[in-house]
């Protein structure tokens, strides 16, 4: 990262009190959101000839910006509230025949679990939450012992909330394709903190992401990518008035219409131009662009690298394999409980997360090496 980045983004994470080593759990905005959400608030506050069409074209403002974000069409982008409401879309959605299967891997978030789950009860699929057994990561070979014949979807996190596992999207995305199944991925765990190539890419037909973590914008708001194949699979159940290409005027509401706007905006959630969220978002998706996916990946690695390096290797162990790793490292305290810990790291000003028994650590665009010295300081106790 250059000067001019950093001095940026030191700038935009100035109000941060904190040595922040958290965005797995929620990711701090930018100062610059405080403007765009002290704009939308005042409009907010008087809308007093606010242009409809002003209006109703921020939802589209924002798909753009994050389509560009990942470099792909703004067609192909809806907004959504959560990660599992993009899974319940697919869910219900998708026209599956008797005996179709879905696969998830057990033990994955919830998000990936619990609307297949709800959902089996209603539609003609059977679910199966695979187990890695003895597996570090799913792989190919992995996929073609325990996926069961007229498995039609493989839904699965990019980067587990858990132990920080970063999976090889384009082997599992290669697999998936040869075999015609739908590939899923949660790339909440991942995306902002790491940027997804064009190639990984190509190999997915629903990406979502929920936006208040490392993408660093508000809770309650999360994007997903449809692949063309994906919006010919999947269709939207949900009636709403914005979703109608005729709530583009103001006076045609009443022409009403089953047909929807184009592309994956048929999936959008309801008003989807809530105004300080919004703003929020606008804030989040110019500093991300402004600074650069791949930069904010080189730097973070550049970040997590140097704690690999100089962490008390007599004192915790790596819970995420070092092949397999992306922004989050996870570990345990080889003599010690890891919830006394966190305490004991909040005493001194560290935020960290522990999950499932691990203490969890996020590195971030504005998590400094500096940082990570006062962190490793502050786990040598």
């Amino acid at each position: 990262m250059d000067s001019a980045t950093s001095k940026l983004v030191e700038k935009e994470y100035s109000h941060l009190k904190t040595l922040y080593f958290n965005s797995a759990y929620f990711g701090p905005s930018p100062l610059r959101s405080k403007d765009t959400i002290t704009a939308a608030m005042n409009r907010e506050l008087d809308p007093s000839f606010y242009a409809y069409d002003d209006w109703m074209s921020i939802s589209e403002k924002l798909r753009v910006k994050f389509a560009d974000l990942i470099k792909v069409s703004a067609d192909n982008i809806t907004h959504s509230t959560s990660s599992s409401d993009v899974i319940n879309i697919i869910a219900n959605g998708y026209t599956f025949e008797k005996g179709d299967r879905v696969a998830a891997i057990d033990k994955d978030y919830p998000s990936n679990i619990l609307p297949w789950m709800l959902a089996e009860r209603h539609n003609k699929f059977s679910f199966d939450k695979i187990s890695l057994g003895n597996e570090v990561v799913p792989t190919p070979e992995w996929l073609e012992r325990n996926l069961k014949p007229q498995t039609k979807i493989f839904n699965m996190s990019y980067v587990t909330f858990d132990t920080g596992k970063k999976m090889d999207l384009v082997s599992i995305g290669k697999y998936l394709k040869s075999k015609n199944i739908l590939f899923v991925v949660d790339a909440t765990q991942a995306l902002g903190g790491m940027d997804i190539t064009q190639e990984e890419l190509s190999y997915i037909d629903v990406l979502t992401v929920s936006s208040y973590k490392w993408m660093l914008g508000p809770y309650g708001h999360a994007f997903a990518y449809f692949s063309q194949r994906a919006q010919d699979s999947i269709y939207h159940l949900n009636a709403n008035w914005i979703l109608s290409p005729n709530s583009k005027q103001v006076y045609n509401l009443l022409d009403y219409t089953t047909e929807t706007l184009p592309g994956a905006r048929q999936y959008d959630r309801g008003q989807a131009a809530n105004l300080l969220c919004s703003g929020c978002l606008e804030g989040s998706l110019s500093f991300l662009a402004e600074v650069g996916l791949e930069n904010i990946r080189a730097h973070n690695l550049e970040v997590r690298n140097f704690f690999l390096e100089h962490y008390p290797k007599n004192k915790y162990s790596l819970v995420t394999p070092l092949e397999h790793m992306g922004n989050i490292v996870c570990m345990k305290a080889i003599n010690g409980d890891s919830i006394a810990l966190e305490t004991e790291f909040k005493k001194r000003n560290i935020d960290v997360s522990v999950r499932q028994g691990n203490i969890r650590l996020s590195f971030h665009v504005f998590n400094t090496k500096a940082q990570v010295e006062e962190l490793i300081k502050g786990m040598d106790i």
